[in-house]
């Protein structure tokens, strides 16, 4: 039987939940929906010796931060189910949202990295807190005989479909309602995870700033039964559209994008620009979800390698993706060399640095951990900065050790996890490195996820 406890909500914790106590206890319960202040009543449902998962029940109080969502997916009290897990903390004031997450980096910076004096500077506001995405990736189901598409419930594979999205240009939305009415009306069968039948996967849309988009079918082979049918359709409903594509995921797996990319018709990539550069980026290729933020988030990795009026011989660009950041520091930078995994995303880098006529870039596919080791014994100079903009997992123990065994004088690290970001700042503060400050900037409005750039300098003499 769930346990029912009257509760005040204390501070936001790094996963997005509500850190909250009941009155006379010490056991800390972590609530979804919560907001700072909060008065709540909540029904635990996992309980720990020392904390316990609940969930909200009824707010009899409401804390100075707490705003009614807008969207009606949302999770909210008194709200029916489903409920969409992408927007955790729609629930905050906008305000509330950019110092809750300052305050997330500086706990996780102490508390993981046992760096107590690091000064964590106040979160940099997005310029545009809803309808900032340009890019979504939307499952296909089946609920009651008929298809959906939607977004996962919170920590399930339950798909909740949707109507209207408020982080998402209108432009998407529409997109995904087309696809999935013609997708209806051609018969498609929609994956069955549990079951291992079907095809139809998910539906994968990227826009731009002129307001054009490319989209692609991920299906688990390579049938598309009336493929005709439905590009001519999506293409008549939206002249927007410039490119049309099929990605084959044939895996069983919770990776949404497979390695096999059909094009159905349009263009092979998108242009988008950022500050005064013009990008070229292929359907599967990775590009920061928020375009203007992503400027703020450049500008401060930019402002932080050349800080104290620094400059190096070369600076490596780790993880580099389409070559974004590469390209922005290159106005700061005698040379930089973008390493990237992905080799289409290397590709359009290439054609990037061309594009904008930046000759002081270079780029070279393969994985930091086996690519970075041979940039080194070629020489680059004796002064070498690094920039980092590792996967939610963080840096590699191989990356850690070849950054801190080597002449790296600097570290601009961009990281969209705060706990994986402070496990390696304390690595590298203990090999020779100190973290001089952080700054955290909000690319994703209206869920607790924050970027960040820290900025680390080498303390002892160099290897």
């Amino acid at each position: 039987m769930e346990e029912t406890l009257k509760v005040r909500v204390l501070r936001m914790a790094p996963e997005g939940e509500a850190v909250a106590k009941a009155e006379d206890s010490a056991r800390v319960i972590f609530i979804s929906g919560g907001a700072p202040g909060d008065l709540c009543e909540a029904r635990v449902f996992s309980a720990k010796s020392h904390f316990a998962r609940a969930r909200l029940s009824r707010v009899l109080t409401a804390g100075p931060d707490r705003v009614d969502p807008p969207c009606p997916l949302h999770l909210a009290p008194g709200r029916p189910e489903p409920t969409c897990g992408g927007c955790d903390w729609q629930h905050l004031r906008y305000e509330a949202q950019l110092a809750h997450k300052t305050a997330v980096v500086r706990d996780c910076v102490e508390r993981i990295a046992k760096l107590k004096a690091v000064p964590i500077r106040e979160t940099l506001a997005s310029p545009r807190p809803w309808a900032y995405r340009n890019k979504v990736l939307v499952p296909f189901g089946e609920a009651g005989g008929r298809l959906t598409a939607g977004f996962y419930a919170a920590g399930s594979h339950r798909i909740v479909d949707f109507r209207a999205c408020p982080v998402q240009p209108e432009l998407s939305v529409r997109i995904v309602l087309k696809a999935k009415e013609l997708a209806a009306s051609l018969r498609w069968q929609p994956w069955d995870e549990r079951a291992g039948r079907g095809w139809l996967r998910h539906l994968l849309v990227r826009t731009n700033s002129r307001e054009q988009a490319i989209a692609a079918v991920v299906t688990r082979g390579p049938q598309l039964p009336r493929g005709e049918e439905f590009t001519t359709a999506l293409r008549a409903a939206f002249p927007q559209i410039v490119g049309l594509y099929q990605n084959v995921q044939p895996m069983r797996t919770s990776v949404i994008l497979g390695p096999r990319w059909n094009k159905l018709w349009g263009a092979e990539r998108l242009e988008e620009r950022l500050g005064r550069f013009s990008f070229l980026v292929s359907p599967g290729a990775f590009l920061q979800v928020n375009r203007e933020a992503a400027e703020i988030l450049y500008e401060a990795a930019r402002s932080a390698l050349t800080e104290d009026g620094r400059s190096f011989d070369a600076v490596l660009d780790l993880y580099c993706g389409v070559g974004t950041l590469s390209l922005w520091l290159a106005q700061s930078a005698r040379r930089v060399v973008g390493i990237e995994e992905n080799r289409e995303a290397v590709r359009d880098a290439w054609k990037s640095a061309q594009r904008n006529g930046v000759r002081n870039a270079s780029f070279s596919a393969g994985t930091v951990e086996s690519v970075l080791p041979r940039l080194l014994k070629r020489g680059l100079g004796s002064a070498l900065a690094a920039v980092v903009d590792p996967p939610r997992a963080g840096l590699t123990v191989p990356v850690l050790r070849g950054l801190t065994a080597r002449p790296f004088e600097r570290v601009v690290y961009v990281s969209c996890n705060p706990a994986t970001f402070a496990r390696d700042a304390g690595y590298l503060s203990t090999a020779g490195f100190s973290l001089r400050r952080v700054q955290p900037v909000d690319l994703f409005p209206q869920t607790s996820h924050v970027e960040l750039v820290g900025l680390f300098d080498r303390i002892g003499p160099r290897a």
